[in-house]
């Protein structure tokens, strides 16, 4: 069953290769019927957060409640509308009808009709299959992908109970290969896992569940992503605002006698449709832009540009939201824009990569932008700054002595002797440095291996009170930012002081062990006492730098404890 609204519209046509965009309004609550939020969805067997689904911020009830707060004054407006796309091609759910007469200029005047289909009396089992083929049609080859049999077996024990939960490995999905940790060919491939395992546990169930909520999925949240437009920008000016006419209801003395209006005035009353109606009639009407435009990547490519814009989002949740909302092929056409519109694209991806992919050194260890990141990951800020190191060879200087940049001059004098860039002419690349590069050039796996290295020759992994730790950035001596950034930029001093180019990947252990030949490998393995001293201040960084420069060179012995909470003065 299917319940059209009608507004009142105009489209305009920015430009002759823009899709169009309408302008209309329409009361908050029925914007909620049929705009779905692309909300972050934890999908997890057991109580561990695994991937998102869907790009918009978490909702914050604090901005939810300011929002209403203000709405509550009826003088006060906010002009900004709110931000939508269809999500099917236009005449399917989503439809623009021309009123008769003469376009002006670009402009049609018209009306906009929205086709909502009734869900609400659908079973889990449909509204999973009805996801799955969403999906198969946004992405064909799903539709010949088997079913993740082991993944089933184990959602098929998290309902059978604790007692078959606790032999298994409770993770959803299995670890995602180095190579396509980042292109979301994997990340809608493993949600379709998700969806079609559990439609085939409900289908063993003859269909019967009981509850809203289904191994991690809620009838709302398929509900919303199936809905025929999305949200792309403004979720907590409408959360708001639906919270504003509850509100207002809620002060309304006269609420009890319009209820049993509405009552009388119907056959069959249905006493959530009279709360909503009563919700309606205190709601806002709120201004709305479309965008008849059914592809997901420019659903993320509004979002990205209207937030990063205007509030800006972080640097970890942009890379998330890219890396988990988009096919491959659709990110690549839009990686070029977003770069030119000052989104730092490229290395965001390089870093979600490199923070989630399980052969990275720096996997689970990096915060990703998301509530509940907690203090003990290493900053984004700090992973990009490695990344650009190694990707770009550009920023490897040392702290106490920052004239020289060794990865620019290592770029310049030696890379176009490393066998590693040889086949550069073959690969489609304009230069070696093209190359190396590139998303899965080179550097990445040289970073890896030489990350890996470094970890396992001055860290420890197990050990999370040892001082050398490689984790929690606040304690450890070695994870942290003035370390980790001297120790990159001293690597490559180390390439343009031997000459030494970088053939394989398999050649970095050995070229980190002549780099590390005398060092004591103890080095950040003591107590160095640094209760009060904030190791980010620029006096500190500089003084670790110069101790370790220092070291590297003549390393007879270990620094004093007493030096490494002293402020550096220059020699």
């Amino acid at each position: 069953m299917k319940k059209t609204y009608s507004y009142p519209a105009v489209q305009i046509l920015q430009s002759g290769n823009a899709q169009p965009l309408v302008l209309l309004a329409a009361k908050a609550t029925e914007i909620d019927q049929w705009a779905g939020i692309p909300q972050k969805l934890r999908v997890t067997v057991d109580e561990e957060n695994t991937e998102l689904l869907g790009f918009q911020r978490d909702d914050d009830p604090d901005r939810i409640d300011q929002i209403a707060h203000f709405y509550s004054n009826a003088n006060n407006v906010l002009q900004n509308p709110l931000l939508c796309a269809v999500r099917k091609a236009v005449g399917q759910e989503v439809t623009f009808i021309p009123n008769d007469g003469v376009p002006v200029g670009n402009t049609l005047v018209g009306t906009l009709e929205i086709s909502v289909t009734d869900r609400s009396k659908l079973n889990f089992e449909s509204l999973f299959k009805e996801t799955r083929e969403f999906l198969e049609e946004r992405l064909p080859e799903l539709a010949e992908r088997k079913l993740c049999e082991q993944l089933v077996t184990k959602l098929r024990a998290k309902i059978n109970g604790p007692d078959d939960v606790d032999s298994l490995d409770l993770d959803e999905t299995e670890p995602v290969p180095l190579e396509e940790a980042l292109t979301e060919q994997s990340h809608i491939a493993e949600f379709w896992d998700a969806i079609a395992a559990r439609e085939q546990l409900l289908r063993e169930l003859g269909g019967a569940t009981e509850g809203d909520e289904f191994l991690g999925f809620s009838r709302h949240v398929l509900e919303e992503y199936l809905s025929p437009v999305i949200l792309v920008d403004g979720q907590h000016r409408l959360l708001g605002a639906i919270q504003a006419a509850k509100n207002a209801l809620e002060r309304d003395d006269n609420r009890f006698a319009r209820a049993e209006e509405l009552l009388a005035a119907q056959t069959n009353p249905d006493p959530d449709k009279i709360q909503f109606e009563l919700i309606t009639e205190k709601a806002r009407t709120l201004p709305i832009s479309l965008l008849l435009d059914e592809r997901p990547e420019e659903h993320v490519f509004q979002f990205v540009v209207v937030n990063q814009k205007a509030t800006p989002v972080r640097a970890a949740l942009l890379g998330t939201i890219i890396s988990t909302s988009l096919a491959e092929n659709e990110l690549d056409s839009i990686t070029e824009r977003l770069e030119n519109a000052g989104v730092p694209l490229r290395s965001s991806m390089a870093i979600t990569y490199l923070a989630k992919n399980d052969n990275s050194p720096f996997a689970g260890l990096v915060t990703r932008g998301l509530l509940g990141d907690g203090t003990e990951k290493l900053p984004w800020s700090v992973v990009g700054q490695i990344v650009g190191i190694f990707r770009d060879l550009r920023g490897a200087k040392y702290f106490h002595d920052p004239k020289i940049d060794y990865a620019d001059i290592w770029k310049r004098r030696i890379l176009d002797n490393s066998a590693i860039c040889a086949d550069w002419n073959s690969c489609d690349a304009k230069s070696a440095f093209d190359y190396w590069q590139q998303a899965d050039g080179p550097w990445r796996n040289v970073f890896v291996a030489f990350w890996s290295a470094v970890r396992d020759t001055l860290g420890d992994r197990t050990n999370k009170y040892a001082p050398n730790y490689w984790g929690q950035p606040r304690s450890s001596n070695l994870f942290n930012k003035p370390s980790l950034l001297t120790l990159a930029t001293d690597f490559f001093a180390y390439l343009v002081e031997s000459k030494q180019p970088i053939n394989s990947v398999e050649s970095v252990a050995s070229i980190v062990a002549d780099w590390l030949i005398d060092v004591k490998t103890d080095y950040f393995a003591r107590d160095w006492k640094l209760s009060g001293v904030k190791k980010d201040s620029t006096g500190i960084r500089r003084q670790w730098s110069y101790l370790w420069f220092s070291h590297r060179r003549d390393p007879k012995g270990l620094p004093p404890i007493v030096s490494y909470s002293r402020i550096y003065k220059s020699v």
